[in-house]
């Protein structure tokens, strides 16, 4: 199986044509809209399938154990110190991974390259902007937020100058930088025991969409509400970077059957 996106111009086994003006999208919105259909070709022997978008509902109360990979327990278990050393402090703790990077493109590149005055310059609004209940602020971050969220939330708040700089997060991935309260650590910490059951970016991002942790994302100056992702900081290589394998297969195109959890 490939997605749509994935089989482009440049991909020599399949083509792909979708019925319609629109675009495939996210898989959640199957059923949403009108029928989606298309129609996918092998190169190598011209057959073609007709497929539809459908999400599979086995899904939606997942009974898929996964093991973690040594990698992901060794990242959640360096996470787990800095959590155990915040809980011990007053002040914020800032929390950076390895392959950190505070040079790169950023998304609106007409602002140029993101550099270290970016980084402190924008860090220290966003901080003046928080809330004084916060428990996490991710410096850089993929996935659903407040302008960009997979379940949106109509408040009927107008819109303030705080939405400038941050935005309160609902899942997101990566945890290459963050910002950690002492009473965010505490939470995790709490949440951890008796252990950390998921790799550690899908663990906070878990606990933050069932409000048990208060995460919220700092924008940069051309972040808008249509980045998927975005912040002050960047990953290098992300998807390349590592040998590490990842048991939901990652970008690298890891197997995840390996670390599947035969059933009993």
């Amino acid at each position: 199986w490939k997605w749509a996106c994935d089989t482009g111009k440049e991909d020599p086994d399949w083509t792909f044509t979708e019925e319609g003006d629109e675009d495939w999208t996210f898989v959640h919105d199957a059923g949403n809209t009108a029928e989606r259909l298309g129609t996918a070709t092998k190169v190598a022997t011209g057959e073609a399938f007709r497929v539809r978008l459908q999400f599979a509902h086995r899904y939606i109360d997942p009974g898929l154990e996964q093991r973690m990979s040594g990698g992901e327990r060794g990242c959640a278990h360096s996470h787990l110190r800095m959590w155990r050393l915040a809980a011990e402090r007053a002040e914020p703790t800032l929390v950076l991974e390895d392959d950190i990077q505070l040079s790169f493109t950023r998304s609106d590149s007409s602002l140029g390259e993101a550099d270290g005055h970016v980084f402190t310059r924008r860090l220290a609004l966003a901080m003046q902007h928080a809330p004084s209940d916060l428990d996490v602020l991710y410096l850089g971050w993929s996935g659903w937020r407040d302008g960009h969220s997979r379940h949106p939330k109509d408040s009927g708040e107008q819109k303030s100058d705080t939405d400038n700089y941050l935005r309160k997060a609902e899942y997101v991935w990566t945890t290459v930088a963050y910002v950690l309260t002492q009473a965010g650590a505490k939470k995790l910490l709490a949440a951890a025991t008796p252990t950390i059951n998921q790799p550690v970016d899908n663990f906070m991002a878990w606990e933050a969409s069932q409000g048990r942790l208060n995460a919220y994302v700092v924008l940069d100056e051309g972040d808008t509400d249509y980045t998927w992702a975005g912040g002050i900081v960047d990953q290098f290589d992300f998807q390349g970077d590592s040998d590490i394998t990842k048991s939901d297969g990652g970008h690298q195109g890891d197997d995840e059957k390996a670390f599947a959890v035969a059933s009993k």
